[in-house]
C-alpha cells in the first residue's frame, strides 16, 4: 500500500516529465498549467521551441496529510528514496523544502543538458516512444489536461 501510494505521489510530483515523440521548429513559447487535488498543488511550466519542449519546471506544495504523515521528519523519511533518485542527474535540478505543515518542491529539467533517456527512467516519469527523439509540447499538454490540469492565463 505504501509503495503504491509513494508511486502515485511520485507520479503527481514529477508528471511534468512527460515524454512523447514529435519535435518541430519554431519560436519559443512558455505555457503554465496548474492542478490542485487532496492537499497537493502543482504548477507546471513548459518552455518550447515550436513543439519541442526545451525546459520544464514543476512546482509543488504537498500538505503532510496528503502524504499520510504528520511531521517534517516523517515526510523526510517517506520522500528520501525519491529525493535520492533525483540527485546527480545532468540537466535536472531538484529542490525540496520541508516546512511546518507541507513540502515545497521544485523540479527543473533543461532538455538541452539532460539525457532524456535517463529522465524517462525516473519514478513518476511517463513517456511514449523513444525519449531521445524529443518531447512534444502538444502531447504533453494533452496528457496533463487529461490529468485535470488547467491552463493559467
Amino acid at each position: 500500500m505504501e509503495k503504491h501510494f509513494l508511486a502515485r505521489i511520485a507520479g503527481l510530483l514529477f508528471i511534468a516529465v512527460t515524454m512523447f515523440v514529435l519535435a518541430a521548429c519554431g519560436s519559443e513559447e512558455t505555457v503554465t498549467y496548474q492542478a490542485e487535488e487532496n492537499g497537493i498543488s502543482i504548477t507546471l511550466t513548459y518552455t518550447a521551441e515550436g513543439d519541442n519542449v526545451v525546459k520544464q519546471v514543476s512546482e509543488s506544495e504537498i500538505e503532510y496529510s496528503a502524504l499520510g504523515v504528520t511531521t517534517k521528519e516523517e515526510a523526510e523519511e517517506l520522500l528520501a528514496p525519491l529525493v535520492e533518485e533525483y540527485q546527480n542527474i545532468n540537466g535536472l535540478t531538484h529542490e525540496i523544502d520541508y516546512q511546518d505543515d507541507k513540502v515545497v518542491e521544485k523540479v527543473t529539467v533543461d532538455y538541452n543538458e539532460a539525457d532524456a533517456s535517463e529522465i524517462a527512467e525516473l519514478e513518476g516519469s511517463m513517456f511514449e516512444g523513444d525519449p531521445t527523439e524529443g518531447i512534444s509540447l502538444e502531447k504533453s499538454i494533452e496528457l496533463i489536461e487529461s490529468q485535470g490540469f488547467e491552463k493559467v492565463e
